[in-house]
């Protein structure tokens, strides 16, 4: 019984402990375009549960409570995507809770 019940508890928790789901303001095919780069940056461990997205230099804000996050750009608007582990961007943006970043450069820079 205490096997199955930590089983259960293990699984809940590993299944619980996946990032955010970032979707794009795009069509259907091209809406988790996003979210399947930063699934293979958690599994590397380069971004945590909740990691900071910057666009085009400026820090995205968006609520960590929320599991869908929808990112104001369509696939064709991303120039490059990429991540900094949880050491870099605390150093680099100064901010204490984040879980890595996800740096995305747009082709339409302000």
């Amino acid at each position: 019984m205490k096997k199955n019940l930590l089983i259960l508890l293990s699984l809940i928790t590993v299944g619980c402990s996946n990032p955010k789901v970032f979707i794009l303001n795009d069509k259907e095919e091209s809406k988790s375009f996003v979210q399947k780069l930063v699934g293979t940056a958690y599994e590397k461990d380069l971004i945590g549960n909740s990691p900071l997205i910057v666009i085009d230099g400026i820090p995205f804000k968006y609520n960590k409570k929320k599991d869908t996050i929808l990112l104001p750009l369509k696939k064709s608007d991303i120039l490059t995507l990429d991540f900094l582990n949880k050491n870099s961007s605390r150093i680099i943006y100064n901010e204490k809770e984040n879980d890595g970043a996800i740096i995305i450069t747009s082709k339409i820079q302000n």
